[in-house]
């Protein structure tokens, strides 16, 4: 099973609001991330960050990483 650490989280347009600031996303492949700890977030790869998010639930499933996050600064409403 390979598995990557991510240093900060890249949501490619993908993230759902559930309620409040706590999103939720689906990502391609086995990501091991940091909880309870703010992390960049990014809408592309090589984009600058739009903010950052308190990662707080992370589940593995059928080769897909599922986050729950906490958006806990915005730099940008775009």
């Amino acid at each position: 099973m390979p598995m990557t650490m991510q240093a900060n989280l890249v949501t490619t347009g993908r993230e759902k609001r559930l309620e409040g600031n706590v999103f939720e996303v689906s990502l391609d492949g086995y990501m091991l991330f940091i909880l309870d700890h703010p992390v960049p977030v990014q809408k592309k790869e090589n984009s600058s960050p739009v903010g950052k998010a308190v990662i707080k639930e992370v589940t593995w499933k059928e080769d897909t990483t599922h986050l729950v996050y906490e958006l806990i600064d915005l730099h940008s409403v775009n």
